[in-house]
């Protein structure tokens, strides 16, 4: 059956095993979790050849809540990493709120739910199944504990649960 809990006493929720079912691409490497691959609400790959800390990351299309500065950027694919490497557009201002778009084909990424900070938090798919329980998922505030930090859907969805309703 398992081990309920891990050894640093949290609920342990066997993420990986159903990653791998699933055919989504995570590695791990040591407690890192790494995105391999990662999809737009319409199948398109947003992965990019640019590298941050020698892995692929994933590259975002930007906007303003009002549609006016664009930005493209890339993120660290490694799940809690905050760096991202700026291509094109202004450097992003720190509080403000983005909208997070496919560089492919220009669709606004799915939001998972609201972060606790009154931001979206935007899902981006681990598979080609677009199955948001194999998602990681961003904060669109800049500045924001989870703004750019990568963080496995079911752990924020977990996160909402336990703050909200339990």
């Amino acid at each position: 059956m398992g081990h309920m809990f891990d050894t640093d006493g949290k609920l342990h929720i066997p993420i990986l095993d159903k990653l791998h079912e699933s055919g989504a691409k995570v590695e791990t490497s040591g407690k890192q979790f790494i995105v391999k691959e990662a999809y737009c609400p319409k199948g398109h790959s947003m992965m990019s050849k640019i590298r941050i800390n020698g892995r692929k990351g994933i590259k975002l299309y930007l906007t303003d809540t009002n549609g006016e500065n664009e930005s493209e950027i890339v993120i660290s694919p490694i799940l809690g990493e905050h760096e991202i490497i700026t291509l094109s557009g202004e450097d992003l201002k720190k509080d403000e709120i983005v909208r997070a778009y496919c560089p492919v084909c220009h669709t606004e990424l799915e939001v998972l739910l609201d972060c606790e900070c009154g931001a979206h938090l935007y899902v981006v798919y681990l598979d080609d199944h677009l199955d948001r329980n194999f998602g990681v998922s961003f904060c669109s505030r800049v500045g924001c504990t989870k703004s750019s930090n990568l963080r496995f859907s079911e752990d924020a969805l977990l996160d909402y649960l336990r703050d909200h309703i339990l």
